[in-house]
């Protein structure tokens, strides 16, 4: 009798892409799918189901998920079908253009610190809420604003 061994590959890490548009965070999502995480991604923009297609010849999961994120009822369901995958979140890119940002980071951190790691990256901003830094802090996630639109300009003499 022949001893079967089943190798267990590790799950590729997970990440999130979270914003109003959808267009806007594509490239960060595409950056995460060729580094190998599987993704998530929701938008209101009906472009996201594409894109997610477009991400899965890259070798990766990808789902997309067609959702109101400015609402705490678009927020609570994107969060749900989070949890459903029954994997832990380890980035995750939150478009600071959402009147709920703050409500969905809290809901993702709280899972993030229980596993003493992730990352989490607001877009469109350069301020991030002092209560989640503090928490973030504590337990092992970073948290990092980045504020898009700015023009770089060399700088030049002036006579």
């Amino acid at each position: 009798m022949m001893n079967q061994h089943t190798t267990h590959l590790p799950e590729k890490p997970l990440a999130v892409v979270a914003s109003p548009l959808g267009s806007d965070s594509y490239d960060l999502a595409k950056q995460f799918a060729e580094n190998g995480y599987d993704i998530i991604i929701a938008a209101s923009n009906p472009s996201v189901v594409e894109e997610a297609e477009e991400f899965k010849e890259l070798g990766v999961d990808a789902v997309s998920y067609q959702l109101d994120l400015t609402t705490s009822e678009g927020v609570e369901q994107l969060y749900r079908r989070i949890i459903a995958t029954g994997r832990p979140v380890e980035a995750m890119v939150i478009h600071s253009g959402l009147n709920t940002d703050t409500e969905l980071a809290k809901k993702v951190l709280n899972d993030m610190t229980a596993n003493g790691r992730g990352h989490i990256l607001f877009t469109g901003t350069d301020v991030i809420d002092d209560e989640l830094q503090e928490a973030a802090n504590l337990k092992g996630v970073t948290l990092t604003a980045l504020k898009t639109g700015v023009k770089y300009e060399e700088p030049r003499l002036l006579h």
